[in-house]
């Protein structure tokens, strides 16, 4: 594994775009914008989100990528209301609103104090998936933040994750339910 650049910003956002053409959260939390580049912008916001909040990783054939945010809080500076306010008027303000909800609703469950890691997004491309590139990154950061004894969170809209992330010590603790849309919130906690 290899720790992302802010140079390797298009590869990620490659990654994740390709990887979440049909991924039923990101759709529905962008189901209201009109911007036809709208998966797009939202990997460029989560990238940089992630960058400078928390950790990324890449798999060393550039194909999987791993987005950490952990305890660590982004200042305020002219960057960071520069993204978001280029977020709101580029996917709309009924999408914004529509992922501020949800962030609200998936953060709450996450610790106030203390270190921790939030898987924010992981993604493989489509023609290497199966191969076992998503699980070698979230193995990297339980290896990591094993000897802080943080726990780990995710969230997966897909039923069907919940088996995969249970095998490597991942529980739903948690379902958020909108408007008929399930998020499963997952967590690993150290003994």
């Amino acid at each position: 594994m290899k720790r992302a650049k802010f140079e390797d910003k298009n590869v990620v956002v490659d990654i994740l775009t390709k990887s979440f053409i049909n991924d039923p959260h990101i759709n529905f939390l962008l189901e209201k914008s009109k911007n036809k580049n709208k998966l797009s912008i939202i990997m460029e916001y989560v990238f940089e989100e992630s960058f400078y909040k928390g950790e990324i990783y890449l798999n060393e054939d550039n194909t999987a990528v791993a987005l950490w945010n952990t305890s660590m809080k982004e200042k305020l500076s002219w960057r960071y209301i520069y993204r978001n306010l280029s977020f709101l008027l580029r996917v709309g303000f009924d999408s914004t609103c529509r992922i501020l909800k949800m962030d609200k609703l998936v953060h709450k469950h996450h610790p106030r104090a203390g270190q921790f890691a939030h898987l924010y997004t992981i993604g493989v491309l489509p023609e290497s998936q199966g191969k076992g590139y998503a699980k070698q990154l979230i193995n990297f950061m339980i290896e990591k933040m094993s000897s802080t004894k943080s726990t780990l969170y995710l969230e997966t809209a897909n039923s069907t994750n919940i088996g995969i992330y249970n095998k490597i010590g991942f529980h739903v603790f948690h379902t958020i339910d909108v408007d008929g849309h399930k998020l499963f919130c997952m967590n690993r906690k150290y003994c």
